[in-house]
């Protein structure tokens, strides 16, 4: 065996030995009885080595070992092809007498594996549900422990129709879920989703429902179901704030199986992995951890002191706790690749899958996330297997979520900025003006060091500069008294008798709010505006609740339950996932601009909660049937996007503008992800500073512009890029290892020189942050400039407006929006316009419906059937219509409209199906056909079937419960039999003449 083929033997052993296998020679085997993993030569090719895996004195396995250049798909093939030859060769050994079941094949850095009873039953027989193709392999770190093996054996013995957990999936029993607590539909389409996907062993599965419309339940359901009937042997709910986790132990520990007596972790044990004493025990079933805890416990981190401000900050938020880079797993005794069945990932739009993927990824096991709003990435990670949505619309009309009202407030600043002069004018005792200097407080945002300084000359700043580079506490308390001054007379308007006009209910206590801040300067800001305005209220009346604050997770729980605490300010602690039901009013004081992130906290607020918990903690609000989002910044008028960061998402925290540049004073060439980094935060600055200080930083660099240097790193760490030079290096890699390769004599073929020309770009764009002192310290000196925040106190505020956004200025918004996307796109509005007239069938026109909806930008358009119906219905076009519920019909009808087929005037759908039917029986009487009473009551169900499913078959007689109850299919049959169609052709003519 040549040296790379040793080398590879030896990583593979040591993993085997890491995993808890004794490798030995055949002669060692016997002496002792624990699991061994037996060296043998392969019987053909001695470049590869097999090794024979007993457990219980069973052989029982097999493990195919190459070279590090060995693919692993061709390695376990070959463990395929040796594991019936080998049990044959040891038949009194092989366990169950059987070819051997548990097959990896490794090159020693990558293991793949393959448990043939996946698809088998325990005699070898194929089993009846097997996949096509048989079982499938798989990626794992590393090998099971044998004490895994040994359980997989029971299972299998105890099981032999269904021996593994992925063949018991494929047999979930179809039992009545929970009766004591009615699932919503849309809980139950997710669990009879994901079971589908788990049935055909999708490794991967992404759960979309609305916040708020019960996210964790369903898996608490789901959990259940898992563990009692597919027998998995444990399953991990991870959260990236502490916060979330207990909230996630409140839904397990509160559910009972319906027919049991116990609660869920009185029967399968339930871990909350928290403070830093907590372990893990073999009899756990449900373990809950922050992703930050279980990295810990994989790279062998320390935690910190449970209670400390270290472990507030770890755990507080989805990036702390790492220092740089990508975190490092390595092989965990106590948490070994075998540990988990099942992983759930909660919030899973977030970053939790791209900074800690190398946690996910080093588990066996099944993935499942959840999300109210997922993007790009996520559809990535969970490779588009989507297996139930559940909109906010959704929610809304099933009453799971309430819905929102708008309220503007816009002040002068807000809209146009403000003037900081550079002297005030005052008026002397004697009658003179004097003019004097104006001086500002500047205050540092980290360390909140105030200092004083005189304003030089006359300073004008854009409302895109708010909070950003000034600060106008007279546009903070503008905008807090006017929400004081309307909170109860337009926010939360009284309720009026509307026939008697009497006042029957006013409300006086201030409604939970919840403010989001720019920043933590900026929260303290609006603290001090708060309770400033509601004057004698004391500090416990508004809280600020950020990740800087003292004990987050205990504000937050405060907030939650303690009627006295009535606003809170935060810039992204409860942004998302936390749930806070009492919540009535979202203050927008900060924008957002990506669509997720602003429907996250957007759902803070939709929450539905009971009226007597409700007045638990607001003792006089009678019921929560909507919240209010006080706008003040224009965060529900402009398109959302939804960008990815050029500040790489994949570190933790990342790292700042100055330890990047120190890297680069040291002499040490930063990675593609640190460099994206300083592209992204020099772009940053760049945007944000006067042209002094440009030109100052252009000075220092050789007069080369910020934004050149921005663009030479920008191209240097282009992912496409980047990957076409590691395929140049690897195939240059490979040449290399050809006999002739020495002797070429050339440098295109040294791997080396290869490897150099992916960095060779990046070093020549970095060398000027490498070389220039005075530009690392003239950007550093701008930044630094930038820490640092004007007050600006002397600017009144004034110009208010302030209103409630109607439902009619929103759906005039929305049906103005969707008029230009159809002006847009009117060539492919045009091809459905000819389906429409051609009377082509509904498969067809839903095809072109979904082609013209599928080219709309997600991030800044969500229409939906539901939101434009709705939208026509509020601003009086669809009259008479109902607003919720609304199906393919009502979106038909729209699109009709839209496209001139019905004339001026909206008709729905039902009248064009009536008018419809009314033509197709005049053309009958004139052909001379005749009809029963009985028939003509049957053409009327049909009518009513096609108004409400725009269609009609054979099998929606026996579904539609009007049909179903008179006889369905074969009543209709019996009735229309003998006619001069057959019933078939008439149900064809129906369909054909009065749909789509």
């Amino acid at each position: 065996m040549n040296v790379a083929g040793t080398q590879a033997d030896d990583r593979a052993e040591n993993v085997l030995r890491e995993a808890g296998w004794r490798v030995c020679a055949p002669p060692e085997r016997d002496l002792r009885p624990d699991a061994t993993a037996v060296r043998t030569v392969h019987p053909h090719d001695p470049g590869l080595r097999v090794y024979l895996l007993y457990v219980d004195q069973d052989l029982s396995g097999l493990v195919v070992a190459g070279t590090d250049t060995a693919d692993p798909s061709d390695l376990i093939a070959e463990a395929d092809r040796l594991a019936a030859p080998l049990a044959e060769q040891h038949p009194k050994r092989a366990w169950q007498g059987r070819s051997l079941p548990f097959r990896y094949g490794t090159n020693g850095h990558v293991w793949r594996f393959r448990n043939a009873l996946d698809a088998e039953r325990l005699d070898g027989v194929s089993a009846p549900d097997a996949p096509e193709g048989g079982a499938r392999s798989r990626y794992v770190f590393a090998p099971a422990r044998p004490a895994t093996v040994a359980r997989w054996k029971r299972e299998a013995v105890r099981n032999p129709e269904a021996p593994t957990l992925r063949a018991r999936l494929r047999r979930l029993p179809a039992v009545l879920l929970d009766p004591q607590r009615q699932l919503y539909e849309a809980q139950r389409r997710s669990i009879e989703g994901l079971e589908n996907s788990l049935g055909a062993d999708q490794p991967r599965a992404l759960i979309q429902m609305a916040t708020g419309s019960g996210k964790t339940y369903t898996v608490v359901q789901a959990s259940h179901r898992l563990l009692e009937h597919a027998d998995a042997h444990r399953i991990l709910f991870l959260v990236d704030r502490n916060n979330l986790g207990d909230q996630a132990r409140d839904e397990y520990r509160g559910f009972i199986p319906a027919g049991s007596k116990k609660a869920l972790h009185e029967e399968f044990p339930l871990k909350h992995l928290s403070g830093g004493k907590s372990g893990l025990a073999d009899s756990d079933k449900i373990v809950i951890s922050t992703i930050q805890r279980l990295w810990c416990k994989l790279s062998g981190q320390p935690l910190p002191e449970p209670g400390s401000e270290g472990e507030e900050g770890f755990e507080a938020d989805g990036t702390a706790g790492l220092t740089a880079g990508r975190p490092e797993v390595l092989y965990s005794a106590e948490l070994p690749p075998d540990y988990f069945d099942f992983i759930v990932i909660d919030e899973c739009h977030r970053s939790i899958y791209g900074t800690w993927r190398p946690v996910l990824e080093y588990f066996d096991a099944h993935i499942v996330g959840l999300t109210a709003t997922p993007i790009g990435p996520t559809f990535a990670f969970f490779n588009e297997n989507l297996v139930s949505t559940y909109s906010y619309e959704e929610a809304v009309a099933d009453e799971v979520n309430v819905d929102y009202d708008v309220y503007k407030i816009s002040t002068q600043i807000s809209r146009e900025g403000s003037l900081i002069r550079a002297t005030t004018p005052t008026r002397a005792p004697d009658g003179t003006i004097e003019h004097l200097n104006t001086v500002l407080a500047h205050v540092d945002r980290v360390t909140r060091t105030q200092h004083w300084r005189q304003q030089d000359e006359d300073e004008a700043y854009a409302p895109s500069e708010l909070n950003r580079s000034v600060e106008s506490t007279g546009q903070i308390r503008t905008i807090i008294k006017t929400f004081k001054d309307n909170l109860f007379t337009e926010i939360f308007p009284p309720q009026v008798d509307l026939d008697t006009g009497e006042v029957v209910h006013e409300r006086k206590v201030v409604p939970k709010t919840l403010i989001f801040a720019a920043s933590d300067r900026h929260a303290d800001a609006i603290v001090e505006e708060v309770l400033r305005a509601w004057d004698g209220a004391g500090d416990g009346f508004c809280k600020k609740i950020t990740s800087a604050a003292s004990r987050p997770d205990k504000a937050i729980r405060d907030f939650r339950n303690k009627p006295e605490i009535r606003i809170a300010v935060t810039v992204d602690m409860i942004a998302t996932g936390t749930d806070i039901p009492a919540l009535e009013c979202l203050v927008f004081m900060r924008d957002i601009r990506t669509w997720s992130y602003f429907e996250q906290m957007k759902g803070r607020g939709a929450r539905i909660i009971k009226p007597e918990v409700l007045k638990q903690v607001t003792e006089d609000a009678l019921s929560k049937d909507r919240f209010v989002i006080v706008d003040t910044v224009g965060v529900t008028e402009h398109a959302m996007v939804d960008a990815r960061p050029l500040v790489r998402d994949g570190m933790a925290e990342t790292p700042s503008l100055e330890r990047l540049l120190k890297e680069c004073e040291d002499g040490r060439p930063l990675s593609a992800d640190d460099a994206a980094t300083l592209a992204g935060r020099l772009s940053r600055l760049g945007r944000r500073l006067d042209n002094e200080q440009l030109a100052r930083i252009e000075g220092s660099a050789g007069g080369r512009k910020l934004t050149e240097l921005v663009t030479g790193l920008v191209l240097a760490t282009d992912p496409d890029r980047l990957a076409g030079e590691r395929v140049r290096a690897s195939v240059a890699e490979a040449v290399s290892d050809l006999p002739q390769a020495g002797d070429l004599g050339n440098a295109d073929s040294d791997p080396e020189s290869a490897a150099d020309a992916v960095d060779a770009m990046l070093i020549e764009a970095l060398r000027p942050f490498m070389e220039r002192e005075a530009l690392r310290e003239a950007l550093l000196e701008a930044a630094r400039e930038r820490r640092w925040i004007k007050i600006d106190h002397l600017s009144r505020d004034g110009g208010v407006i302030a209103e409630g956004v109607t439902d009619v200025m929103r759906a005039e918004r929305t049906i103005t929006d969707w008029r230009k996307y159809m002006e847009d796109q009117r060539e492919r509005f045009a091809d459905l316009r000819i389906a429409f007239e051609e009377r082509r069938p509904l498969s067809e026109v839903r095809e072109r419906i979904d082609e013209v909806l599928g080219l709309v930008n997600p991030p800044q358009q969500r229409w939906t059937r539901e939101r434009l119906w709705k939208a026509y219905v509020d601003f009086g076009i669809a009259r008479n219509g109902r607003r919720r519920r609304a199906g393919l019909p009502e979106l038909l009808s729209v699109l009709r409209f839209e496209l001139g087929l019905d004339g001026d005037e909206f008709r729905p759908y039902r009248d064009t199906v009536e008018l419809r039917f009314q033509e197709w029986l005049a053309r009958q009487e004139t052909a001379g056909a005749t009809f029963t009473e009985e028939q003509q009551e049957w053409l009327r169900r049909i009518v009513g079937v096609v108004a409400t499913s725009a269609t009609v078959s054979l099998e929606a007689l026996d579904q539609q419960a009007v049909c179903r109850a008179k006889g369905g299919w074969s009543k209709f049959r019996e009735v229309f039999e003998g006619g001069p169609r057959t019933p078939d052709e008439l149900i064809d003519e129906l369909d054909r003449e009065l749909g789509a």
